[in-house]
């Protein structure tokens, strides 16, 4: 069994990645109960330009939720012994940041006020997440 190295100062500085955990969680299930609602509400009273725009952006909140979680649990993994440091760093670095980094903000008013409301939260998260991502991941890179 390898040995583990004692924490970095990086790693120590993720050891609150439950707070991140459990603000991920609920806004997945604030999201997916929005979601479940806006399903029953909507159906067949808003045009089809607008449902597009609509599953676009809940698509957008999934995503950022999704890799935030992925992260989360890769680095709980390394922090564990399970994953190398090298894994995590090349095949669960945060992803899709192309899509979810970009913010709706042109579409405040058409969007529910609760919609951007997620879209906001989960923006927030995803882009705190990122930087501990570049963060621990570059600063590993240049030495």
């Amino acid at each position: 069994m390898k040995r583990q190295a004692p924490l970095s100062n990086e790693d120590q500085n993720l050891l609150f990645m439950p707070g991140l955990f459990h603000e991920t969680m609920d806004i997945i299930f604030d999201s997916y109960e929005y979601f479940q609602l806006q399903d029953k509400i909507n159906e067949g009273h808003i045009p089809p330009y607008l449902q597009t725009i609509y599953s676009h952006e809940m698509s957008r909140i999934t995503m950022r939720l999704t890799s935030v979680m992925a992260w989360l649990m890769a680095r709980k993994a390394v922090l564990s012994g399970q994953l190398s440091d090298e894994e995590a760093s090349s095949e669960y670095r945060l992803d899709g940041t192309d899509i979810c980094l970009q913010s709706g903000g042109d579409l405040q008013e058409v969007l529910p006020a609760y919609l951007i409301e997620l879209l906001d939260k989960s923006l927030k998260l995803y882009e705190r997440v990122w930087r501990l991502d570049a963060q621990l991941y570059n600063h590993k890179q240049s030495h």
